[in-house]
């Protein structure tokens, strides 16, 4: 494919301007890398983060696209990749801040060693929300700490059964985080899977594996009363913050402080003078991206070697979805809805190929 053909893809123009769709040539891959045409990329709470000064500082050249996951049909293949060929489906994460990788665009750029490709089974659609929501999950339970929680990954029989005996608590099951590490946890074989969300997502999120889900709303000494009354033998000795804003750090702080355990994980928010003030808490901050030192070997691994296999047993599920009309343009008011938490137990999806 020649770099002169163009394409639309939905960008950061320049330092703290609105969004717009423009036209950017078709990349190349390099070494190890794939072409991909983008059948459908899936929306994040990152997407209106972004923007803000403190996303834009790590930015050294504008105009930025955006969008963390994609899912897409193989159309290049370069130099020394083994394993794909054009037409294959493929799902894949993005490289932050590196608009070749980005999902808001109809052709990007694959890693082939943080790719897999798509069973029957499953749709592009479908596949869109696994990316970087996956990789939060997996890297906060299975990268060695301070990077996550240090379980060994659920790869062996023997490594499924870490979990045995151990109480997990997540606190906002219902997110796309939250879904992806239920099922991690049970993978990893947790004997009790707590989780806070809407009692309206309760079904879905046990289907998923939780085994408790306490509404959202209840405040954390509510909370402690209700673990403490489920298995008051399997102490909760790990904390996955999937929604990661300052409020529910406190919480999930205040949870471990009553059970005297020690491990708080984080998705977003960086720890504060909470990390200080509880000594005895081990605190996780998660980087889920592929290229991380601490991430290569273990989302090589997960994407590469074993995802495929995983959905097609359906051992790991995509989230619920709503495909949104519009291709590109659907993306700003997705973006607004996500950021005034208008969206509940889905994850909102677009083509970009259907861009006007």
């Amino acid at each position: 494919m020649s770099q002169t053909q163009t394409q639309a893809a939905l960008v950061i123009p320049e330092h703290l301007s609105p969004l717009k769709i423009i036209q950017i040539p078709i990349y190349t891959p390099d070494r190890g890398e794939l072409l991909v045409k983008i059948h459908a990329a899936a929306l994040n709470p990152a997407d209106w983060k972004i923007q803000t000064e403190e996303y834009l500082e790590c930015m050294d050249k504008f105009p930025v696209v955006i969008g963390l996951d994609r899912a897409g049909e193989v159309v290049q293949v370069g130099e020394g990749v083994q394993g794909f060929k054009k037409g294959d489906r493929i799902v894949t994460p993005s490289a932050f801040v590196r608009s070749r990788y980005q999902g808001f665009q109809q052709y990007a750029i694959a890693d082939a060693a943080f790719t897999a490709k798509i069973p029957s089974n499953i749709t592009y659609s479908q596949a869109a929300t696994l990316p970087i929501a996956l990789s939060t999950a997996f890297s906060g339970l299975f990268a060695e700490f301070p990077y996550g929680a240090g379980f060994p990954a659920p790869y062996s029989d023997e490594d499924r059964k870490t979990g045995a005996g151990k109480a997990i608590l997540i606190i906002g099951g219902a997110s796309s985080v939250g879904q992806f590490t239920i099922q991690c946890a049970k993978l990893a074989g947790f004997s009790t899977i707590i989780t806070t969300a809407s009692l309206t997502n309760a079904s879905a999120l046990k289907s998923q594996g939780a085994t408790h889900v306490i509404d959202r709303s209840l405040d954390a000494e509510s909370v402690i009363s209700r673990i403490s009354s489920i298995k008051p033998s399997d102490p909760v000795e790990v904390v996955f913050d999937a929604i990661g804003l300052k409020s529910t750090e406190k919480f999930g702080f205040e949870v471990l402080a009553h059970f005297k355990q020690n491990i708080f994980v984080t998705s977003d928010a960086a720890p504060s003078e909470l990390a200080a003030a509880r000594t005895s808490v081990k605190t996780s901050k998660i980087i889920a991206a592929p290229q991380m030192p601490w991430n290569s070997n273990l989302l090589s691994s997960l994407f590469h070697d074993k995802l495929y296999e995983w959905l097609e047993a359906g051992v790991i599920k995509p989230n619920r979805l709503e495909v949104l009309d519009g291709g590109l343009n659907a993306v700003y008011e997705g973006i607004k809805r996500l950021e005034n938490n208008q969206v509940s137990g889905v994850k909102l999806v677009v083509n970009p190929q259907e861009t006007a």
